[in-house]
């Protein structure tokens, strides 16, 4: 069997790409298909740093096309993924989802996301449960906008991590949105049955892509393994970010087991941000048993700077890394603050 060439798409790729998305209805006339082509061209000749758009060639013509962007590490987003149809079935999704995993890898991506039908598709669901992927946020298949995203989390990951100690760890996922301290938000964990220890973390997000949703994230996450238990919540005390001005957002720390639990943390914010730490100002601290900590956070969007978008969605994440004991891979946790229109 040949082997499609996976490569970045060219300007010469346009008309290709517009066929295969004539084939899954996604231009339906020749407006659309004008605009589409102009698009398609645009990225070829002005690629964006953070965006990836591969294509998959076979018997001289282009076959399959997907879009990794990754403009706020962790994060990442597989996007777009098509496939002539005629060429399901021999390795083209394969080639362009590990292409697009190796990439994110480079990039500094801990968990990559991506929308998929919640029933039905059953080819598209077996390609990504074969590459790790797993539901975050389960979809509604009796509305229109009711997509599953599901989460890859890297071999670098806390996830991985806690996996190799635990090889037996089931996976579970919620159906709707839990109680997490206050904060209504989606569950996926991984608990071994043999000796209850978890790994659990809390998400930000939505069903689908809607104009009000918000980038699904983690928000928050509770961790119970040896003599460690501890939760840890972000919260958004502002849900838009306006050039020039501030937005702010707050984490809290539960510690609930027998130890005092030592922290290091650090947090990643986008070029053209600035970050303020108001509370605590030492990178490093602890939090004795049955005690809370809450932490403090300002980000300003500077003046006079851009900031890139996600394809699906408009928000500007701040992430923060801790170092706690037992994981040698940082766990995380995102505040999330949606762009101004117009800015």
């Amino acid at each position: 069997m040949k082997k499609a060439i996976i490569r970045e798409f060219q300007e010469k790729d346009a008309e290709d790409v517009v066929e295969i998305f004539q084939t899954y209805g996604m231009v339906h006339d020749e407006d659309e298909k004008k605009r589409t082509l102009d698009l398609l061209r645009k990225i070829g000749r002005e690629p964006k740093w953070y965006a990836h758009h591969l294509v998959a060639e076979l018997d001289g013509g282009v076959v399959g096309r997907a879009v990794l962007e990754a403009p706020y590490p962790p994060y990442s987003e597989l996007i777009n993924l098509y496939v002539r149809p005629e060429y399901c079935g021999m390795g083209v999704g394969s080639g362009l989802v590990q292409n697009c995993i190796d990439l994110a890898s480079t990039m500094g991506s801990l968990l990559m996301l991506s929308m998929t039908d919640p029933v039905g598709n059953l080819p598209a669901h077996r390609l990504y449960s074969k590459f790790g992927f797993r539901p975050g946020i389960l979809g509604d298949p009796t509305i229109e906008r009711g997509h599953t995203w599901v989460f890859r989390f890297s071999e670098k990951s806390c996830v991985s991590e806690f996996l190799k100690r635990h090889p037996f760890a089931e996976p579970s996922v919620s159906r709707s949105k839990v109680d997490f301290h206050g904060r209504m938000l989606y569950n996926m964990a991984w608990c071994d049955p043999q000796t209850e220890e978890e790994l659990s973390f809390f998400v930000e997000g939505q069903p689908s892509q809607t104009p009000e949703g918000t980038m699904p994230r983690i928000a928050g996450f509770s961790y119970e393994e040896n003599s460690a238990k501890f939760d840890l919540l972000v919260r958004d005390q502002d849900r838009v970010i306006r050039q020039g001005e501030t937005s702010r957002f707050a984490v809290s720390i539960w510690n609930f087991g027998p130890e005092t639990l030592r922290i290091a943390y650090s947090v990643s914010v986008p070029d053209g941000t600035e970050l303020v730490v108001v509370s605590p100002v030492a990178p490093s601290f602890e939090v004795a048993p049955d005690e809370v900590e809450h932490m403090q956070f300002r980000l300003t969007w500077l003046s006079g700077f851009s900031l890139p978008d996600f394809t699906s969605f408009s928000t500007v994440p701040a992430t923060c890394f801790f170092a706690v004991g037992g994981f040698e891979r940082p766990l995380f946790a995102s505040a999330g603050f949606e762009r101004a229109q117009g800015t």
